[in-house]
């Protein structure tokens, strides 16, 4: 970081990470407490596949229809409605009584975070101060990993003390809490609460013209031409690729590594949730670090390929059915899947700018990117919780190594 560069923090920063926390809460939740679903509804692994799957979709779909809807109305409005539906929705999950009615909740949960994501990355960057992509993403994935770790751990704690219902439905008033103080926050935002280098879009990192800005605003609408220019950027869809090799290591892990613990190698589910959790309490600290990394140096592809391949190696690890292996491959694999999620983000950003893309599809750009691997990543789950469930989990965490493997190559096609 150079010494001319500011940090703001303001409380819509803190709002943002208030809001980003509950988010991740709700995304992860449902995961670890699906054995006591499983065992209510008479369910097996297969169907967390399905419910993960249906999640993952309706994120993946639509984070391209929300990056839209933020370049035309802005990402500030757009962000408090996905918080909004998306806690909501997770409130009215704890009232199902069938998992098929789990999995369509879910689908509409995803919904709503696909409008949040978007928005939550641009609005951050935009309060943190210019030059601050990467330790904003950081930031931003931080708080998604303080979120998970209350949402795995906290959860198998809330839920064999209330049951998983009413702890599914306190997470969804917790998200609308969040959601309510958002809008507070961004509906004080006027000239004095931005930082005064980012009143003005940048073009190629320079300032533009008042005239310039106001062709961008999104007041202007949105033109086929820029949306097509965004959306078929080979840039972004080869980042959008390698995000999915990172997306896939990920879901995985947090979708599966709770039920492989308590069900399989027999360890308390509450223990099997602090374990899982350590997975993002590594993320909190690493995400961070790898976005000032990125801030200094801009070397995107070496970052994600070192990374990549380290993480493949981690999953590999927990194909030996011992803690103590487990644990630290897991570890391993979670610092560097950190950072394919804040540099891919930060990339995509940059990229709308230094390539002379209007800055209202800024939003898009991240969306977009972050919608191919999502969507790209649907059937994973299904994939993984069939061969766990055929051939066992350590063939099942053998393929998910492979898969990392093949997604991360899309980066070498990165300039």
């Amino acid at each position: 970081m150079n010494s001319t560069q500011k940090i703001h923090f303001s409380t819509q920063v803190l709002s943002l990470l208030l809001a980003r926390i509950f988010y991740s809460a709700n995304w992860f939740n449902i995961a670890s407490i699906f054995y006591l679903i499983a065992y209510d509804l008479n369910q097996d692994i297969s169907m967390l596949g399905l419910v993960t799957s249906s999640f993952i979709i309706g994120v993946g779909l639509f984070q391209v229809p929300a990056g839209i809807i933020a370049a035309k109305y802005g990402p500030d409005k757009l962000a408090i409605f996905g918080i909004l539906l998306a806690s909501f929705c997770a409130l009215v999950t704890g009232l199902s009584e069938s998992i098929l009615q789990i999995a369509v909740l879910r689908f509409i949960v995803g919904v709503g975070m696909a409008c949040f994501f978007g928005p939550s990355v641009i609005l951050i960057t935009k309060f943190l101060g210019r030059r601050s992509e990467g330790l904003g993403i950081g930031l931003i994935n931080s708080a998604h990993a303080i979120g998970g770790i209350v949402g795995i751990f906290g959860w198998v704690v809330l839920a064999q003390l209330t049951g998983w219902r009413i702890s599914l439905v306190i997470g969804g008033i917790l998200g609308l809490l969040t959601g309510l103080i958002l809008s507070i926050s961004l509906s004080r935002t006027n000239s004095k609460s931005i930082p005064e280098d980012e009143n003005l879009p940048l073009s190629n990192n320079k300032p533009v013209s008042d005239l310039e800005a106001k062709k961008i605003s999104p007041a202007m609408g949105i033109s086929i031409s820029g949306l097509r220019r965004t959306i078929f950027n080979k840039s972004l869809i080869i980042l959008g690729l390698t995000l999915l090799s990172f997306q896939a290591g990920s879901s995985i892990i947090l979708t599966f590594i709770v039920f492989y613990l308590g069900g399989n190698l027999r360890i308390d589910y509450t223990i099997a949730g602090l374990i899982g959790s350590l997975n993002l309490v590594i993320a909190l600290f690493s995400s961070p670090m790898f976005g000032l990394l990125y801030d200094r140096t801009k070397k995107a592809k070496k970052i994600l390929i070192i990374s990549g391949f380290a993480a493949a190696v981690g999953i590999w690890g927990m194909t030996i059915p011992s803690i103590y292996v487990i644990l630290p491959s897991m570890i391993f694999s979670a610092i560097f899947l950190s950072a394919g999620f804040v540099v891919v983000y930060a990339e995509a950003k940059r990229t709308n700018t230094i390539q002379g893309l209007d800055l209202k599809y800024q939003t898009l750009a991240v969306s977009f990117v972050n919608g191919i691997s999502l969507f790209g990543a649907f059937w994973i789950p299904f994939l993984f919780s069939f061969a766990a469930e055929r051939f066992g989990f350590s063939f099942a965490w053998f393929m998910g190594g492979l898969i990392v493997l093949a997604f991360i190559l899309p980066a070498f096609k990165l300039k």
